[in-house]
């Protein structure tokens, strides 16, 4: 049985920023044999694996970081009680020796942990070290924590009775609690709260959001576990995963080695070595994978991907794979231009989509109207596409009252008494090549209509800042979920409207909030299906978003690397299964 380390919560599709400096590893540096035929019959554990990154992470920690960059590496440090099947997507035991005993009313979950599961530094993983986690992560101080803190938000109890019990109260029942409560990331209380902070507050005292600013124990442990040092400092990575963290130099790489007292003996873990390599430029990147300075590069844009001549480069090989990746336009509704609906109706009718998924895309994406995987029974394939369709847009634009009123070639309104041209940015992260094109290919369609749009492209760590913080006109941006049950609620819901949130454009619509609260206590999936359809006709026509595609991603690789197969889940990849040749080896 192939298993998938947990990772269900929504997280930012990272793409971008500047090309990093030197790389180097420790060992030293040797060509490849060129001997790809004489592949030992059976998979051989050793060798080094080079993985390229476009951006280092924001940090490590999985509560308090949640770009996707992050999440590729963490899941391989920090485990939980249940994971997924890499093939079915199915929950299987992980750290619990079995799924939850679940109580009828759906409010109490009694997990039974394993009593063989250590941390990397040799500490059993107790049901003490759950209670911690939960703590840590519900404690509503700590701020960067609060995106993946909605889906536990009716936590009102965890208890562990003994070292292997551990019994969980909710206020209200939830669709996926045993998906989340199962897969949340264990992490070490002896590491994470030397000084047993968390001992001084309780699960219940984390839900008073009015009385914890004034809790001692809960404000020390926040600023604490905040900080960019317990985010990304490798004295701190310490799991009970296949790997730890070795060194990470930042905008170079991240070395992680074999955890050799990993716990899961059952569990094949080939590669000795596993090095995230941080190229922010994607032609440069390929340049790499060409020399063999990397061995992969999950995702190729694609027109680099065919630019790769596997004849003339025979160590490489190409492919493809869907992920549940969408790429969309984000509209900020608090600015005067977007918020009326029919001109963000405009909007999208001013994206030639088949156009750029032909030419920009080469083909490699599916076009959605939805936020909604397409593989999912939830999604709803009855919504009629917004066309390219500029004379429909200048209508609707008109209909909103934006016309040229002085003949400048600018479309303007009166605002609360102001004259307003419509003229706004398009943020995009640096490094990002596609979402840059379609910036500027969709700017272009803009201007023909009396629309001016500028195109502003910031590294990550400072464009994810001002997303955050709401400080843009339009964004590009794309969303990963996972091919389970959908809970749009992080993204949408009015209550995710502000610093913390994922609902970064400020959508606010009464039906869709009372729509997805309904979706999370719904047990009966054909009722779910309703919700989430009408959910998604309500997006189609207040537009918050000109959804843009799914993502099939080109790949590449060195042949030297066996046993490479690519999944709908997340991260759409095992590395734990790949190997490599003794032969075929570069550092040893």
């Amino acid at each position: 049985m192939k298993v998938l380390r947990f990772w269900i919560m929504p997280v930012i599709l990272l793409m971008g920023m500047v090309l990093g400096g030197a790389w180097s590893c420790s060992g030293d540096r040797s060509e490849p044999a060129a001997d790809y035929t004489n592949i030992p019959p059976e998979p051989v554990p050793g060798g080094w694996v080079l993985i390229h990154q476009l951006s280092d992470p924001e940090g490590l920690n999985p509560y308090t970081t949640n770009d996707a960059a992050s999440s590729e590496i963490n899941v391989k440090i920090f485990e939980p009680m249940l994971s997924l099947d890499w093939e079915t997507a199915e929950l299987i035991p992980w750290i619990a020796k079995r799924r939850a005993e679940v109580s009828p009313d759906h409010l109490t979950y009694k997990f039974v942990l394993r009593d063989d599961v250590y941390f990397s530094d040799g500490v059993r993983l107790t049901s003490r070290d759950v209670v911690f986690s939960f703590k840590a992560l519900k404690n509503p101080l700590v701020i960067d924590a609060a995106p993946l803190r909605n889906y536990y938000n009716n936590v009102v109890d965890v208890q562990a009775p003994d070292d292997t019990t551990v019994i969980i109260r909710l206020s209200q029942p939830y669709f996926l609690a045993e998906y989340f409560l199962g897969g949340l990331q264990i992490i070490p209380k002896h590491i994470f709260d030397p000084e047993n902070l968390t001992d001084q507050y309780t699960i219940a005292e984390t839900n008073d959001l009015d009385n914890a600013p004034n809790n001692e124990a809960m404000k020390k442990f926040a600023e604490w576990f905040n900080s960019a040092e317990v985010k990304r400092e490798p004295k701190y990575m310490v799991g009970t995963g296949p790997y730890v963290v070795e060194e990470w130099r930042t905008n170079e790489f991240i070395r992680l080695k074999k955890n050799p007292n990993y716990w899961k003996k059952d569990e094949p873990v080939y590669p000795d070595r596993v090095v995230f390599r941080t190229i922010n430029d994607r032609t440069a990147a390929v340049v790499a994978l060409k020399n063999q300075d990397i061995d992969i590069m999950t995702y190729v844009p694609p027109n680099l991907f065919e630019d790769i001549d596997t004849n003339r480069l025979p160590h490489l090989r190409k492919t493809s794979y869907i992920v549940p990746t969408y790429y969309y336009i984000g509209w900020n509704l608090s600015r005067p231009f977007f918020a009326d609906k029919r001109v963000r109706q405009a909007m999208s009718h001013l994206i030639d989509k088949q156009s750029m998924i032909k030419n920009l895309m080469r083909g490699f994406a599916v076009p959605t109207e939805s936020p909604i995987f397409f593989r999912r029974p939830e999604y709803d394939s009855t919504l009629t596409p917004y066309e390219y369709d500029p004379e429909k847009a200048k209508q609707l634009l008109e209909a909103a009252g934006w016309v040229d009123s002085d003949g400048d070639g600018i479309r303007d309104k009166i605002v609360n008494g102001k004259k307003v041209n419509f003229e706004f940015t398009i943020l995009v992260n640096s490094g990002n090549e596609i979402r840059e094109n379609i910036a500027l290919l969709f700017s272009d369609e803009l201007k023909k209509v009396g629309i001016r749009a500028k195109v502003q492209k910031l590294e990550w760590s400072v464009f994810l800042e001002n997303v955050r913080n709401r400080n843009f006109d339009a964004v590009i941006l794309g969303w990963v979920s996972d091919p389970t049950p959908p809970d749009p609620y992080q993204i949408w819901h009015s209550s995710q409207i502000g610093k913390g949130g994922s609902n970064y454009i400020g959508f606010a619509n009464p039906r869709v909030d009372e729509l997805l609260e309904k979706n999370r206590v719904e047990f009966d999936p054909e009722k779910r299906k309703q919700y989430m359809r009408e959910f998604q006709r309500i997006l189609h026509e207040e537009q918050p978003y000109t959804f843009l595609w799914f993502i099939k991603y080109p790949a590449a690789y060195n042949k030297r690397l066996q046993n490479v197969n690519f999944y709908v889940v997340r991260p759409g990849y095992n590395l734990n299964e790949w190997w490599i040749p003794p032969q075929l080896r570069r550092f040893e």
